[in-house]
């Protein structure tokens, strides 16, 4: 305890020295766990927002989904009776204006209730039922996707045929709130009536017809509960069932991958740093020789030195890591700011501790795992060398201790990589893949100095010496090739 203070005494003397030649250190610090606190935070984010807009992205609070054929009357008088349900008829279409173009699109049949949560949109500005109904002239209305209206070169009023019926053009669809969930799809969307759509003829035996029932529960309902009665009393019905807790479980999905395959681009970029870490700790203890020399001659002790320098590269890691994490943290805020709701929800920003948390470990960890060898060679060598390192580079391999501590620190930020992933697997083979890439380039950087060691010096001096520097003893070649 006494020397852990002794050691800290001497750190703040460094501290009051200033941080000169320890810029590269915090930045690489700073980047790496800034990366992966936004990764985190914005997944997060992301996340909470769609679980949250979870009713108004399915359309419901459940959704379920037939193809090819309608629930029965039994189960539609159950379902009526048990909670508001909406009816929504979807399947391809070719769209057809009076010019003879054609536009395959994604054709839904909403009745009177659609949406029960969220908002349509259009444009212009009316009620979904006064644009979906026939005219004078006994035409439908139809609402369609602005990139029809485009592509076809419509305008409003004009007469499209879908089917055997004529419709009339009423409105542009500006929003649609259950848009995101529709899945893989062939064609933009459009809105039509279901007795419009049955004026269609396109509802034939063998068509790829889904039927989707909506259910707003009633007020205390839970969801869970409404599940499990509704398999009980339709056990065979063969309805894929969806709620709100997972209204988009494709979305989720994405999410996550994306989530993890920027986290894994981010830990890289850490790893990266760590060299910059490693290196810029290794230079800023070589500007520190002379002060290491002259307290080992006057008796500090080898875990003295170590610890003085180990606080003080956690006094430059500590700040660094929390400005990452504080940048982080700022970023789905500045993100919902910037992109609102054009996603088709909006995010949920907030300090999220789990990813901060995160993010600030692997700072740490990367910082101690890649600032420990340097520390241990400076701490390891005998004050006549230190003195002499000006002329003649120090090479020390540290003991035994640092050595068990060095792959103890790797091994625990490679754990903690698998164990936070979301595909365990895939973080799996990210550490592998960094750990071959390690020791490959490592053995690269060797054997290019002994090939370099081993070849005929050339004639010319600048290519005499550039050779020589691959090979000469305390050569940065290892550190550069990796």
């Amino acid at each position: 305890m006494r020397e852990a203070a002794l050691a800290w005494k001497l750190t703040r003397r460094e501290i009051r020295g200033g941080f000169r030649g320890a810029r590269i250190f915090v930045l690489c610090l700073f980047l790496g766990v800034g990366a992966i606190a936004t990764i985190g935070s914005l997944s997060e984010a992301l996340l909470q927002g769609l679980a949250r807009d979870g009713r108004a992205l399915l359309g419901g609070d459940i959704d379920l989904r037939l193809t090819h054929r309608e629930a029965t009357v039994a189960q539609i008088e159950w379902l009526d009776s048990r909670a508001t349900l909406s009816r929504v008829v979807s399947m391809r279409s070719m769209l057809r204006p009076e010019n003879d173009d054609s536009l395959l699109v994604e054709l839904k049949a909403v009745d009177g209730l659609y949406p029960l949560y969220g908002v349509l949109s259009l444009d212009p500005s009316r009620s979904l039922a006064d644009a979906l109904a026939p005219d004078n002239e006994g035409r439908w209305g139809l609402v369609a996707d602005p990139r029809i209206w485009t592509r076809l070169g419509l305008e409003p009023g004009e007469v499209v045929r879908i089917g055997e019926a004529e419709f009339r053009l009423a409105a542009r669809l500006e929003r649609e709130p259950d848009g995101l969930t529709r899945g893989l799809t062939f064609g933009p969307p459009v809105l039509v009536s279901h007795e419009a759509l049955a004026a269609t003829g396109l509802l034939q035996p063998g068509s790829l017809v889904r039927y989707h029932y909506r259910l707003r529960l009633l007020p205390g309902e839970e969801i869970e509960v409404f599940r499990e009665e509704l398999e009980a009393a339709f056990p065979e019905a063969g309805w894929r069932i969806t709620d709100a807790r997972e209204a988009s479980p494709r979305v989720s999905r994405f999410l996550g991958r994306v989530g993890l395959y920027l986290t894994l681009v981010g830990l890289s970029s850490l790893l990266i740093g760590g060299l910059g870490v490693a290196n810029a700790t290794r230079a800023f203890l070589s500007g520190k020789t002379a002060t290491v020399a002259t307290l080992k001659s006057l008796g500090a002790s080898q875990r003295l030195i170590f610890l003085a320098y180990l606080f003080l590269v956690l006094s430059l890691a500590v700040p660094a890591v929390m400005i990452g994490v504080a940048a982080g943290a700022a970023v789905p805020f500045l993100f919902d700011a910037w992109v609102g709701d054009a996603l088709g929800w909006r995010s949920a920003p907030g300090p999220y501790a789990g990813p901060l948390a995160e993010a600030a470990l692997f700072g740490l960890l990367t910082a101690m795992t890649f600032a420990l060898w340097p520390l241990a060679q400076a701490a390891g060598v005998s004050p006549a060398n230190l003195f002499r390192s000006r002329f003649s580079p120090v090479m020390a391999r540290p003991g035994r201790l640092a050595t068990l501590a060095l792959i103890g620190l790797i091994g625990t930020l490679a754990g903690i990589t698998i164990a936070s992933a979301q595909d365990r697997l895939i973080a799996g083979v990210f550490v592998f893949g960094a750990l071959l890439a390690f020791a490959l380039f490592q053995g690269v950087a060797r054997l290019v100095a002994r090939v370099a060691a081993r070849s005929r010096q050339p004639r010319h001096v600048a290519w005499r010496l550039a050779l020589s520097n691959l090979h000469r003893p305390g050569a940065a070649t290892g550190a550069v090739l990796l």
